[in-house]
């Protein structure tokens, strides 16, 4: 059975340790460092045979069109991460709709092709947004990867309800990154997680959720973890520790792990399920 593996296709600087601790004025002065990581992750991908689904900032696709072409020309999905990386505690339900609909625009209309994923920035669904999916659905959106329960999100108060209201989803599907559970946490396999722990931790884990449940686990990396030559900014020493650890080891990480277990997008997932669909 293929897991399905997912990119979130942002910069180093919309990082929420990063973005929630520099004023606005000074993030929009960072260089963009988005094609050295992005770069890596597809030749890995390339290299070992696997499929990916990029989540992809609209307002990034738009200054590296050429990329996102190729992204999908190599047979990945292309899916939206909204037009500019702002928590769902932050929009209204108009202005998510407006942020989304940009987004969807711009990546057809690049790639031409039919977007059909969207995930939160900082996966940040919370129980309390019931216009989440109604939006999504009216927008064409058939599925949706904004959950990764852990004891660190403060969406997360009631996620045995939060999933079953997504399963439910009107009509749009929800794919959870998985977690491992180890005492009273939740560790969501990939991202900050996947460079904390010990490669063997996140390799059972996969192997145990994928033979417990007898279905794919969503795993999740963003292209500035492999790009371990990027700025160091002044940010609080917990959010620079959280940021800058162990970035060197992401690569070979994800190397080691792509040829070891097999990935693919979630649109090849759902076309395995129903072909005629997707």
């Amino acid at each position: 059975m293929d897991n399905i593996l997912t990119v979130d296709v942002e910069e180093y600087y919309h990082a929420s340790n990063i973005q929630s601790s520099l004023p606005y004025e000074q993030i929009k002065l960072l260089p963009d460092r988005l094609d050295i990581g992005l770069r890596r992750i597809v030749d890995i991908l390339e290299d070992t045979g696997n499929k990916a689904t990029f989540f992809v900032l609209g307002c990034l696709a738009e200054r590296n069109k050429e990329m996102i072409r190729e992204i999908s020309g190599l047979g990945h999905e292309i899916a939206s991460h909204g037009y500019d990386h702002i928590s769902l505690c932050k929009h209204t339900p108009v202005s998510f709709e407006e942020d989304l609909k940009k987004s969807l625009d711009v990546l057809s209309c690049i790639i031409g092709k039919k977007i059909i994923g969207f995930r939160a920035a900082n996966f940040s669904l919370a129980y309390e947004e019931e216009w989440f999916f109604e939006i999504l659905k009216k927008q064409g959106v058939v599925y949706d990867s904004s959950v990764a329960y852990s004891l660190f999100r403060r969406c997360y108060s009631k996620p045995e309800d939060l999933l079953v209201r997504c399963r439910e989803g009107q009509g749009v599907r929800e794919f959870p990154v998985r977690t491992l559970r180890r005492g009273p946490i939740n560790i969501p396999l990939g991202g900050g997680y996947f460079r904390a722990y010990p490669y063997w931790l996140t390799k059972s884990g996969i192997n145990s959720a994928v033979n417990k449940n007898m279905e794919p686990i969503v795993f999740y990396i963003h292209p500035w973890e492999l790009d371990p030559e990027q700025p160091r900014l002044k940010i609080s020493p917990l959010k620079f520790f959280r940021h800058y650890l162990n970035l060197k080891t992401t690569e070979p990480k994800l190397k080691r792990l792509l040829a070891e277990i097999r990935f693919t997008s979630v649109k090849n997932f759902l076309n395995s399920e129903k072909p005629e669909h997707y």
